[in-house]
């Protein structure tokens, strides 16, 4: 068939197609065993870096039943040729995991008769860690051709992924940030869906939950709040609830953060206290311990009472801490549980226009807002709105300035010239690397991380784009501008 193979036709060296030979050489480069085999001896050649790649294999013997012969040779890295192996000779269970290997499962889309009719027909050498290609060539003799189809040729519906638990993650720590808050917010709900449990709440209902989500805003203007379409509240709902965090006033909530932090109880116990009781921790413990030391660390202010663990309604946020660095008034909240879908937009101008209140009080300029989220979910109510939003909005991603700096690339002569530059505009380091080195682009990666210069993923895949560029233009006498294709 002229347009088989259907799978990575591209990535596979194609022979004789009268051959029933499939050679599989896993983690070897498939180049040097097909050279020294000889393209006439084999239908197709390529390499099964992973046990996924199973199910395209499948797929492709599928649609070109010829082949009745695999012979397995090269470095198993993966243990994937392991896996095949095991699904000739053992087939798969009732969840179609291969029989005999671990997480090596094949698409429920090939129906297990097929499977069965593929382990009968098929037959396969196992020469898995041989590279000698004269040994290879000798087991590829010894199989004697058939000279007909085992089935007739046959395609199935592609893989339909239906995941419906948690990515895997780093567990803790997620870092989100952005100039505005709808942007971070954006960038919290899907990592949420993306990476959160399914967890209980006390309330009885189902939620998708992460632990230690780290989110930085950087440029909200507070008086001017940046609005985005997928917003699911109203300039009115800001302005409604930033008196909440503003003012010490409770009304007949059972407490706002504005009563605690502006009107709180010296010992800790909200309870109907005279005046003289009552503190104001914005003035008092952040405001005013600024005012005397710039850099002190102890401007902090409680939330959470100790009576609150066995309360009806204990706050959500537990802390805050205000700090002064280059200058700016820097804000840190820290939520012991944060509703991501309902609550932390208006969380974040709440506490925004609360920073703004303290920079002015302190003359100074607004730095980040840093909302620490401990438990950070999403109620199952809400998935479906969260997955919609995230579908219509959350595909392009945000482009900031990398907050360490960018970085300036260059070719002088036979070196590739990477330079530091910070946000203002001041050259921090220059590292060279010969770009006809061995290895020359995995030595200026490895520089680059030893020394701590780019913290996001963007930047870092850009700039691997920009190295190998600027390699590939060292070796072939081409020459390399930043950010411009190369002129073969």
């Amino acid at each position: 068939m002229s347009d088989w193979p259907i799978y990575f036709k591209d990535q596979l060296i194609l022979g004789n197609p009268k051959s029933e030979i499939g050679l599989i050489t896993l983690w070897t480069p498939k180049e040097a065993i097909a050279k020294g085999v000889g393209q006439d001896n084999f239908a197709a050649c390529g390499q099964l870096y992973s046990k996924e790649g199973i199910n395209y294999l499948l797929r492709n013997i599928f649609a070109n039943p010829k082949i009745r012969h695999l012979v397995i040779c090269g470095e198993d890295r993966s243990k994937s040729g392991e896996a095949l192996i095991s699904l000739l000779e053992n087939g798969v269970d009732g969840e179609n995991c291969i029989i005999g290997s671990k997480f090596a499962q094949i698409n429920k889309e090939i129906p297990s008769d097929r499977l069965g009719l593929f382990r009968k027909s098929v037959t396969f050498l196992n020469l898995a860690g041989e590279y000698n290609t004269e040994k290879i060539m000798s087991g590829i003799k010894s199989y004697s051709a058939k000279g007909s189809l085992w089935a007739k040729p046959e395609t199935f519906p592609e893989n339909k992924v239906e995941f419906e638990g948690a990515l895997p993650s780093e567990g803790s720590v997620y870092l989100a940030r952005g100039k505005y808050a709808g942007e971070v917010w954006l960038e919290i709900m899907k990592k949420v869906m993306k990476f959160g449990s399914v967890r209980k709440s006390r309330y009885g209902n189902n939620c998708r939950e992460i632990f230690n989500v780290a989110a930085v805003v950087t440029e909200e203007d507070p008086i001017n709040p940046k609005l985005f379409p997928y917003f699911q509240i109203t300039i009115n709902d800001i302005e409604s609830y930033i008196p909440k965090i503003m003012s010490g006033e409770r009304g007949t909530a059972e407490y706002t953060y504005g009563e605690r932090l502006w009107n709180f109880p010296q010992n800790g116990l909200p309870q109907k206290n005279e005046e003289g009781n009552r503190h104001n921790q914005i003035s008092h413990s952040i405001i005013s311990r600024l005012e005397a030391c710039p850099t002190d660390r102890t401007a902090c202010a409680t939330v959470f009472g100790v009576n609150d663990p066995s309360s009806k309604s204990p706050p959500c946020m537990a802390f805050l801490q205000a700090t002064i660095a280059n200058d700016k008034l820097q804000l840190t909240a820290y939520f012991r549980s944060h509703d991501i879908f309902g609550g932390w937009l208006l969380n974040a101008f709440g506490l925004r226009m609360l920073q703004k209140h303290i920079a002015d009080c302190l003359k100074k300029s607004l730095g980040n807002l840093t909302i620490y989220s401990n438990c950070a979910h999403i109620y199952d109510t809400n998935w479906a709105d969260a997955q919609k939003l995230i579908r219509k909005y959350g595909g392009t991603p945000a482009c900031s300035p990398d907050p360490r700096g960018y970085i300036s690339l260059s070719a002088d002569d036979r070196d590739i010239v990477l330079r530091h530059i910070s946000p203002q505009g001041l050259q921090i380091q220059e590292l060279r690397q010969n770009g006809l080195e061995e290895g020359a682009s995995r030595k200026l990666r490895d520089e680059i991380i030893a020394r701590d210069i780019i913290s996001q993923v963007s930047h870092g895949i850009y700039l691997g784009e920009e190295i190998q560029k600027a390699q590939l233009a060292i070796k072939k006498g081409l020459s390399y501008t930043q950010d411009l294709p190369l002129d073969f």
